[in-house]
């Protein structure tokens, strides 16, 4: 089948380390904008079937976000300056239940073994992050639970390719995640998902390899993103 992926991932900017609101350097409909509130910065890279071709157009639109202000410092994670930040996640398939708990049981796996903690139950008691949270939409439906995940093009590029496996799982291979879990941690759950999966579709392949890599990493999500990206800050 043909599924297509989109996203609008948040950033928190700062000057000379202190924050900034985004409204103050970006225009709301702008590839790099505002969300609904102008302190937050948002990424609108629109849809792709390939989680390679969209992390490629979510490094453009930082390097378009760059080159208009090189002053400025980019953070991704949960919650950063007191304000909450996400990484709603869209998909061109009907929010049934059995798919929302196998993008839930994926990616709050990833969330428990990459994520800092803190940040995200700081963005939870906001009532924002909640597990299985989503809206149906035009297009599909949008998965809102996950953070911001633009710290590397390692991580956003896992994020992508795991949110795509766990929509094909479901909608292909009638899998259920969840139950496929079971009691596995989330870290042991995550380096035998692979093997789980009846559909890998070839453009989902480097980001697994890039999965079992950022398993052994101890992620720092209080850091400058850009040059995560190779982008000069």
């Amino acid at each position: 089948m043909s599924l297509t992926i989109g996203c609008d991932p948040e950033l928190i900017l700062r000057k000379n380390g202190k924050f900034v609101p985004a409204s103050d350097y970006y225009k709301k409909n702008s590839s790099f904008g505002l969300d609904g509130c102008n302190s937050v910065a948002e990424l609108r890279p629109g849809y792709s079937e390939s989680p390679i071709d969209l992390t490629a157009k979510i490094k453009i639109i930082l390097e378009y976000g760059h080159d208009k202000h090189p002053e400025l410092e980019m953070y991704a994670g949960h919650y950063q300056n007191s304000y909450p930040i996400g990484g709603h996640l869209h998909l061109s398939c009907k929010p049934v239940p059995k798919l929302i708990d196998s993008l839930d049981t994926v990616l709050y796996s990833l969330s428990n073994v990459i994520d800092d903690k803190e940040q995200r139950a700081a963005r939870e008691n906001t009532g924002y992050g909640k597990r299985l949270a989503y809206r149906s939409k035009e297009h599909g439906m949008e998965y809102r639970t996950p953070g911001s995940w633009c710290l590397s093009p390692s991580v956003t590029l896992v994020t992508l390719t795991l949110a795509k496996l766990s929509a094909l799982a479901v909608v292909e291979d009638d899998l259920n995640l969840k139950e496929i879990k079971g009691t596995l941690d989330s870290g042991s759950f995550l380096r035998k998902l692979k093997t789980f999966l009846k559909t890998i579709p070839t453009d989902c392949v480097e980001g697994l390899n890039e999965l079992d890599i950022l398993l052994r990493k101890k992620l720092d999500w209080n850091q400058n993103i850009l040059p995560n990206w190779g982008i000069a800050s």
